[in-house]
């Protein structure tokens, strides 16, 4: 295992009360309002994972639009947050690379700023996971940081994996992802790339 993704679940382990007091985890509604719209138009049902499923967040906004939802996540500090703010949601500790077919087949995906905690050099590894409980045809969404490089946070030691657009839609491609649209969101302290992708036949 990486050191550096294992300090940034390290982090995420010890930290995830007061993250989770930092980051809106009162907010009632997802950050992604109007992407998760849009992801629904291009999956209107269907068995769903969540990478990264953090403190639960996104989840009852998934599992609100119908979805058969298992959220997937490595630190068990947010795990935790998750069951008690979504009871009925199911909840598996996974790293990415760790996911395999016997997880069962799935029509989709929602990865939010969450594959940027993967180093450049294991990025193939972990879309080729992603892809191997997907059937043919399922529908993804993903959001990256923009940006060049990995740096890793002094103050946290969490590992952030930066891409510009173009070079993003490449990895995507060379793993068997199309493309379907993108988008961004840009903040006073990061700017966010956002896919939209199909699992090619």
């Amino acid at each position: 295992m990486d050191d550096k993704k294992l300090e940034t679940v390290k982090y995420y382990d010890q930290e995830a009360s007061n993250w989770a007091a930092t980051h809106g985890g009162d907010e009632k509604e997802t950050w992604w309002k109007k992407e998760m719209k849009k992801f629904s138009e291009y999956l209107p049902t269907g068995k769903i994972f969540e990478i990264g499923s953090g403190i639960g967040k996104d989840t009852k906004s998934l599992m609100d639009l119908g979805y058969d939802y298992i959220g997937i996540d490595p630190s068990v500090g947010f795990l935790e947050l998750a069951q008690k703010r979504c009871p009925s949601g199911k909840f598996i500790k996974k790293y990415v690379h760790e996911l395999e077919p016997s997880l069962g087949e799935f029509d989709g995906f929602w990865a939010s700023a969450v594959l940027l905690h993967i180093p450049r050099d294991e990025m193939n590894e972990s879309l080729l996971a992603i892809s191997s409980v997907l059937r043919n045809g399922a529908v993804g969404f993903i959001v990256m940081k923009e940006g060049d490089g990995e740096r890793i946070d002094p103050d946290t030691g969490r590992l952030f994996t930066y891409y510009q657009d173009d070079e993003f839609k490449t990895v995507l491609e060379e793993n068997g992802f199309e493309v379907l649209d993108t988008g961004r969101r840009d903040t006073e302290k990061d700017n966010y790339l956002i896919y939209y992708v199909k699992k090619e036949s």
